[in-house]
């Protein structure tokens, strides 16, 4: 979603199917919840922190607003997070706006937001828009899922936190007490963190949080990169690597790296960065607000695992390797669903046998088709997840989209294709549909590269496509650039059909095609794109 959209939104321009749109991606979107409220936190905050800020150079301003924060108590023991007002500031002066990440590592960290003050605006925002207008909650779509607990040890929660954890684990942006025992939650980014209770931590993001008090030890993949644990006296983000952090009681916080590298900073005070190696290890307390002291490694003392992730077995796997004859294998776990390449009586709408990304693969070309019938017990409505390799030339053409393949029967079910920019979304980014419902991400597939495309249904009652549904290419998470939100539906799948017809079939490159019979981890879905 664009800017101008949640502009207009925020002053009250739009009409009902436009503050729909704008309320269904704030539910589900953390990264515009983020933007959504530190605007607002701007808008009111800032009215009685400096009235006069609008004749204030851009310097200035920032300066009074840290003064005036001092005043009202930031160094008399209250915690507060950077970055906040800085990227709004910078936002309305027309600057383009840094990350959290980029702040830290560029050094350009110079205001302070009240982390409590965020939280109650986060609690606000889904209740009362700011100017009045009520949200009606049943057009929101639905929390958004960005971590689940995969494994646990002797895990007891807090009685609030586990009123709100789904019982597969499943976990949506906020805070989480942990009592006693240990949990590993993985999250959408791929990054894991093994927590160690008790423990509270608050899930502002699939890449970021915040830990109020206890021990993790984080382990950070490639794709993930950029990790951001953020403490009441520290900030870490990760450059690839595995680090512990310790926060005690007073808030007063602990680093220690095992591998690679890490960026720290001091969430008040001195903000200079200092990049802490393998081996080593820091503190910041509340005797100095100026400095992060070099403390003896004691790697050691964190849990660093409580047991593998493992990895999960396809129910479908088509590798489309047999360089010769008229079947096509299936290599999952159920050995029971191999398909005619070519159909009987559909030779000019069959695919061909072609070079794929690994070994053997499939070209189609609109109008070619591959249909595979299924049995009864895959469900529209069960969690899954589908994996593939695909390829498109560089040439969209004058079509209205690519379909890559549909997962459902007699017109309903989940459908997969490269959306041409028919919609509101990115032109030739992946695009999930079920009915009505649909979310486009905004990577553009049709540049003639290989590109692995997964996406993930987490089921569960009331699932919404805008919020149920993760998109990843090449194993990162996608960036929505569009959504309607939908209802899925119960019922028999009956086929898993790649290609379509002459007007939208796909016309590229397909291989390796796996079919999950559950919403499979992140990190497994990264070791599929290696």
């Amino acid at each position: 979603m664009n800017a101008e959209f949640l502009e207009a939104y925020l002053a009250n321009e739009l009409d009902e199917h436009g503050r729909r749109r704008v309320e269904d991606a704030l539910r589900r979107d953390a990264e515009l919840r983020e933007c959504f409220l530190h605007q607002v936190q701007l808008d009111s905050a800032l009215h009685y922190l400096l009235p006069v800020a609008g004749s204030a150079t851009t310097d200035s301003f920032e300066s009074a607003v840290m003064a005036r924060l001092q005043s009202e108590g930031a160094d008399e023991g209250r915690k507060f997070a950077k970055s906040v007002l800085t990227e709004i500031v910078e936002e309305r002066e027309e600057i383009n706006p840094l990350r959290w990440p980029d702040l830290v590592k560029a050094g350009l960290i110079s205001a302070a937001a009240s982390i409590a003050l965020m939280f109650g605006l986060q609690e606000i925002i889904f209740s009362q828009h700011p100017f009045g207008h009520r949200v009606s909650q049943d057009r929101l779509a639905g929390p958004d899922y960005v971590a689940r607990v995969e494994l646990s040890d002797d895990l007891i929660w807090s009685q609030e936190t586990a009123r709100t954890v789904r019982e597969d684990g499943w976990l949506t942006s906020g805070l989480i007490e942990i009592e006693s025992g240990d949990a590993l939650i993985a999250f959408n980014s791929g990054a894991t963190a093994t927590v160690e209770g008790p423990a509270a931590l608050s899930i502002e993001s699939s890449n970021r949080i915040f830990l109020n008090k206890g021990k993790l030890t984080a382990d950070v993949p490639p794709p993930a990169s950029g990790f951001t644990v953020n403490t009441p006296r520290l900030n870490a983000v990760d450059i690839g690597t595995r680090f512990g952090i310790d926060v005690d009681a007073e808030g007063n916080s602990e680093l220690h790296v095992m591998e690679g590298e890490v960026e720290a900073s001091r969430t008040s005070g001195n903000s200079v960065t200092v990049l802490v190696r393998e081996g080593l290890a820091l503190r910041a307390d509340d005797r100095t607000r100026s400095e992060l002291s070099p403390v003896p490694y004691a790697g050691e003392q964190f849990v660093l695992q409580i047991g593998a992730l493992g990895s999960p077995a396809a129910l479908l796997r088509y590798s489309f390797d047999e360089s010769v004859g008229a079947v096509i294998e299936d290599t999952g776990t159920a050995k029971k669903f191999d398909v005619p390449l070519v159909a009987e009586g559909e030779l000019d709408n069959s695919p061909r046998r072609a070079a794929g990304f690994i070994g053997g693969g499939l070209v189609f070309q609109p109008g070619s088709k591959l249909e595979i019938p299924l049995s009864r017990e895959f469900r529209l409505e069960n969690h899954h997840t589908v994996s593939f390799w695909m390829k498109i030339p560089p040439k969209l053409g004058s079509r209205s989209g690519h379909e890559i393949l549909e997962y459902g029967r007699d017109g309903t079910g989940w459908r997969v294709s490269c959306d041409q920019g028919s919609s509101r979304g990115a032109r030739g980014a992946l695009r999930v549909e079920f009915d009505d419902g649909f979310v486009v991400g905004s990577t553009d597939l049709a540049d003639g590269n290989w590109h692995h495309i997964a996406y993930r249904f987490i089921g569960g009652e009331n699932a919404n496509i805008s919020s149920h549904v993760h998109l990843f290419v090449d194993g990162r998470p996608e960036t929505i650039s569009d959504f309607e939100p939908g209802a899925i539906n119960d019922g028999r799948a009956g086929s898993l059909k790649l290609g379509g017809d002459e007007a939208r079939g796909l016309d590229g490159w397909i291989d390796e095609l796996h079919f999950f019979n559950e919403a499979i981890p992140t990190p497994a879905i990264q070791s599929l794109s290696e």
